[in-house]
């Protein structure tokens, strides 16, 4: 039986391990990312870019899309629903010479993205999503992948077209696949189902990493001993505590797990706000770390308070303020 925790290929990129950080909108800025990999994470993905935006970048995506050393390996979340636009993006990717990897969303449930056709409203549009997908997979050389839910409903023809996707990249020759064990219209509601994710991962060539519930150390074990995934995408569990992926890697190599320090909580947070701060600067970090306060605020006495406080602050002395009054 394989280590739940080992080393990895996607395509011609070798990982260092299978636990990888998800990309998720608002909370995969280049701080979430560089925390992650300290603490273990061997691949992160950017948050979601129109195709549109990485061809004719705006200022904020020009920001996401400066990428420092350290950041790397480092993968390139798009979407969006035009072959031609796609495959472009997908090779101006490439030449920027900064991403090692090509995910697109085919999962995203925020109905602003369905409403556009895009996200998890092409997994209803298997034959127009493998026309994309083969075009990109001209486009460039990089590792490719997709990001998929088990079905936009729980319906039985649902689930048959996300099959039917499925097996059609897999013949494409993509690299590797994210399968979120909810479907598009739980949203994040309800429980995560694995079953689907270990039957496509038996059936699939192309890796296949899980994702969903995965919110402690020991559930990224359980979930990577449970079925022949080649690893695990770590989404929400991974906000405000990115010492998740230390966790499991204590796991896999038999060690104990102590819980974090409140001394080492408090420096974590300190250190995410000026790493926001050197991205996006004083007043935009300030504003994204007021949402990020509200998960590193789990599991603390006092939990409520500290989240009102925190959305309450407005400058880097009341976000101080705040840690210390609840964190120390």
């Amino acid at each position: 039986m394989k280590a739940p925790v080992r080393p990895i290929a996607l395509g011609r990129l070798s990982l260092a391990n299978n636990l990888t950080l998800a990309p998720m909108a608002g909370y995969t800025q280049r701080a979430q990312r560089l925390l992650a990999r300290r603490y273990g994470a061997a691949l992160c993905w950017t948050e979601m870019i129109s195709a549109y935006e990485v061809l004719r970048p705006g200022r904020k995506t020009k920001k996401m899309l400066l990428i420092l050393p350290e950041d790397r390996p480092l993968g390139l979340q798009i979407f969006g629903s035009d072959e031609k636009m796609l495959a472009d993006a997908a090779a101006a990717a490439e030449r920027l010479g900064v991403f090692d990897a090509i995910d697109v969303n085919l999962a995203c449930p925020v109905r602003k993205i369905i409403g556009h056709g895009n996200g998890g409203a092409m997994l209803r549009k298997p034959e127009a999503a493998l026309g994309i997908l083969a075009r990109m997979r001209a486009a460039t050389a990089l590792p490719l992948t997709i990001k998929v839910r088990r079905g936009f409903s729980d319906s039985p023809e649902d689930r048959r077209l996300v099959e039917e996707l499925l097996l059609g990249a897999d013949r494409l020759g993509l690299d590797g696949v994210t399968i979120h064990g909810r479907t598009v219209e739980q949203i994040y509601h309800g429980a995560a189902d694995w079953t689907f994710v270990y039957e496509m991962a038996a059936r699939l060539k192309m890796a296949v990493f899980g994702s969903g519930d995965l919110m402690t150390g020991q559930q990224i074990i359980d979930r990577l001993s449970g079925g022949p995934v080649a690893g695990v995408a770590v989404a929400r569990g991974a906000v405000g505590q990115p010492w998740i992926f230390r966790e499991a890697l204590a796991l896999a190599a038999g060690s104990a797990v102590e819980p974090i320090s409140s001394a080492e909580r408090v420096e974590v947070m300190f250190n995410h706000f000026d790493l926001l701060r050197d991205e996006v600067g004083d007043y935009t970090a300030v504003r994204v770390m007021r949402r990020f306060g509200m998960f590193y605020s789990r599991r603390i006495g006092r939990a409520r308070e500290a989240r009102l406080a925190f959305g309450l602050a407005k400058s880097r002395e009341d976000l101080a303020g705040v840690i210390k009054e609840f964190f120390m």
